[in-house]
């Protein structure tokens, strides 16, 4: 630490000599065991801290400490090099944010979802899923990356949120009947006006991810791997009509829909846009207390 401190102190010692233009805008050089990278922009100034090895090359995995200043804000961030701590880089300005790993899991997603009996689509419950209005949506707000010796690689943990809307045919709903959730039809001519199915997740992703080189949109990303989901809330609700007024009926008890789960799931993109499907291998519902059905989705996701 206090080397680090050393360095830096150094480094902002030659500023007034980047002010008046001594040195060009990028300038690079070498103190003991470490590089010290200075980068002179038109409106603000950028230190980077990064290990030597023993032959003398530049670590770029092994990013020390990093500065950066301009008339309005400082921010500095010294790393160990195997666990980070992400805050979303949307509340920082792009020309400000930071040239290390950047882990894709923050972010905002939206995709259709369907439930299918495995890969049957016309399964007793995927069949029932208008499948053009069912939506999925992800508001992921936190993650942690691990190194895991390869700089354009990590191990990538978080925490998000993940409510689902599935929309029935305008027949059918979700109730329970002797302890157990069955879909059931409504008497002919009396067809809901709306029949949904909503549930809701904390979820706990455990990734691997790739980066290549490369800033911006010009970043391409990979990942995939599983994520752990524990259920917060669900509801089976029907909309219709009862003498010209429109009324809405949540229906009672417990569904049964399991209250711990998984997805497996994959993710590619570019910059902070991306794609994602995901895919749980367990019934919606609990064993022998609901109709088959395993949750299937793809979308698109706004990385922060």
């Amino acid at each position: 630490m206090k080397r680090v401190i050393f360095i830096v102190a150094f480094a902002l010692s030659i500023m007034p000599l980047l002010a008046v233009g001594l040195f060009s805008n990028d300038t690079v050089f070498n103190y003991k065991n470490k590089t010290i990278e200075i980068l002179d922009g038109d409106k603000d100034l950028q230190i980077i801290v990064f290990e030597i090895n023993e032959s003398g090359d530049t670590i770029r995995n092994e990013l020390r400490y990093e500065a950066m200043y301009d008339d309005e804000r400082v921010v500095e961030r010294e790393y160990d090099n195997r666990f980070e701590i992400s805050i979303p880089e949307v509340f920082r300005p792009k020309s400000k944010r930071a040239r290390h790993f950047n882990s894709h899991w923050n972010g905002f997603g939206v995709g259709f979802t369907n439930l299918p009996e495995q890969t049957n689509f016309d399964g007793e419950l995927a069949s029932v899923v208008n499948s053009g209005t069912s939506l999925q949506y992800n508001l992921d707000i936190g993650d942690a990356t691990c190194g895991i010796g390869i700089s354009s690689m990590r191990i990538v943990l978080g925490m998000g949120i993940q409510f689902n809307s599935v929309h029935l045919q305008t027949n059918k709903a979700i109730e329970v009947v002797d302890y157990k959730s069955v879909i059931t039809t409504t008497a002919s001519g009396a067809d809901y006006n709306t029949s949904r199915l909503h549930f809701t997740y904390l979820t706990v992703p455990l990734l691997l991810e790739y980066n290549s080189p490369g800033r911006g949109f010009s970043t391409f990303f990979i990942n995939a791997g599983v994520v752990g989901k524990i259920k917060t809330a669900s509801s089976s609700k029907v909309w219709y009509n009862e003498d010209g007024r429109k009324k809405k009926l949540k229906m009672p008890g417990e569904l049964n829909i399991r209250p711990v789960s998984f997805d497996f799931i994959a993710q590619a993109g570019f910059g902070d846009f991306g794609v994602f499907a995901t895919y749980s291998p367990l019934d919606l519902f609990m064993n022998n207390k609901g109709p088959k059905g395993n949750q299937v989705a793809l979308g698109l996701k706004c990385y922060f």
